[in-house]
């Protein structure tokens, strides 16, 4: 302070070397995670097989209502995380919040239906017993898929300034969990409830809780 005798000589000095920059715009950080989850798509129907079941009539509805959720998550994550990166402080979204809350249904009811003594379908202790039901490799694949998704998010972090970084945390890794698993989702044909229910809403909460540890780091200011 003391090489500038008054103010207007200090906000001179500050803003000397100051250049314009391009405003960030949320959405385009938007349309570009809905292009990494299009591409993670793509990606996974090339190296896994597009399951025919969802264009013949075979696709469970707990397939559909599952993968419903998960994409609906996925967007309002995706959309709150692009209008974090203006560097702005009031109300926040919670809309993907809610949609977590709804997600989290789909597994609580999956696990109810899994320790029912109902001998029906797919409702009976026994599916415990299927490997199918556990066939953990999906969420691995889910979450190799929504690492593209999480690459897209970060990338467009870094160009803005969020104010929270552990909440851009939280939505990229909620937003990467739930793209991911739909984007490997479609060539999955294990619809079982117990199976779409529990392995393929795993990725959301992995996704979570990785990006609340790993992001903030990178795109801190």
């Amino acid at each position: 302070m003391d090489k500038y005798p008054n103010r207007e000589d200090l906000i001179a000095a500050l803003t000397e070397q100051a250049a314009p920059v391009r405003r960030v715009k949320p959405f385009e950080g938007a349309l570009l995670i809905g292009f990494a989850t299009l591409v993670a798509a793509v990606a996974s129907i090339v190296i896994h097989g597009f399951w025919n079941g969802l264009v013949t009539g075979e696709a469970s509805g707990f397939f559909w209502i599952t993968n419903g959720l998960l994409l609906v998550t996925g967007t309002a994550s995706a959309l709150t995380l692009a209008a974090s990166a203006l560097p702005r402080v009031g109300a926040k979204s919670s809309g993907a919040w809610w949609s977590a809350a709804m997600l989290a249904v789909v597994p609580a009811a999956a696990i109810i239906m899994l320790v029912s003594f109902e001998a029906t379908h797919d409702h009976s202790a026994g599916a415990l017993a299927d490997p199918a039901v556990w066939y953990w490799e999906c969420a691995a694949y889910g979450l190799s898929a929504g690492l593209l998704v999480a690459i897209a998010a970060v990338l467009f972090l870094r160009r803005g300034a969020p104010v929270s970084l552990e909440r851009a945390g939280w939505l990229t890794g909620l937003a990467a969990g739930t793209l991911g698993s739909v984007a490997y989702g479609i060539t999955c044909p294990l619809d079982s409830i117990a199976h779409v229910g529990i392995v393929h809403v795993v990725p959301a909460a992995l996704g979570a809780l990785a990006g609340r540890l790993a992001v903030p780091p990178l795109i801190r200011w």
